[in-house]
């Protein structure tokens, strides 16, 4: 197996990984609302603690989890009117520095939340809902994840383009572009 395999099976399993965990994060916010709004109706007694769980887990794990996802997928935004035009060499290293600052600013926030993190466990964060202290502090280990993700996931994109090997590539969604991607146009 040559490292570019080797990188993209892990980059592949990191991937499936996260967006199964931020996955589970979703389907368990849609039922714990779901039962909040049902109990609430019909028994009059809404779930307890939905708002803190929903706010602080939940949603932070959805938010932050998949970061890494959205960037292996080419799928955040990027706004490039003008690079299109510069020649190939010019591009290249427009892409080069722009990929070397997004990551400077990952590892940022990276560092910024693990430290906000820490101080978070130190005081041993919680928030009360009605009468009872819902512990916060394990939550804000999340954001500084989904950043190391991506930051690992840029730095390993930037040390491909510099020596001039494959990027780890996404995995194929469809049937349908599988076949594009064997036989070409179908």
């Amino acid at each position: 197996m040559t490292a570019s395999q080797l990188s993209d099976r892990l980059v592949r399993g990191i991937d499936r990984t996260f967006l199964a965990l931020a996955g589970i994060a979703l389907v368990a916010m849609m039922v714990h609302i779901s039962l909040d709004v049902v109990a609430n109706l019909l028994l009059n007694y809404p779930v307890p603690l939905t708002n803190a769980i929903v706010t602080e887990y939940y949603m932070i794990a959805v938010a932050f989890l998949p970061l890494a996802a959205g960037e292996y997928r080419g799928a955040h935004i990027g706004v490039d009117l003008i690079v299109n035009r510069f020649p190939p060499a010019p591009r290249r290293w427009v892409d080069l520095m722009v990929l070397t600052i997004c990551l400077a600013v990952y590892l940022m926030l990276a560092t910024q939340a693990w430290q906000l993190a820490l101080e978070k466990l130190a005081v041993n964060a919680f928030m009360m809902e009605q009468t009872t202290r819902v512990s916060t502090w394990p939550s804000y280990f999340i954001v500084p994840v989904g950043f190391i993700l991506i930051a690992l996931l840029l730095g390993l994109k930037l040390i491909c383009r510099l020596l001039g090997r494959a990027e780890p590539a996404p995995p194929v969604e469809t049937a349908e572009e599988e076949l594009l991607e064997r036989h070409g146009d179908v």
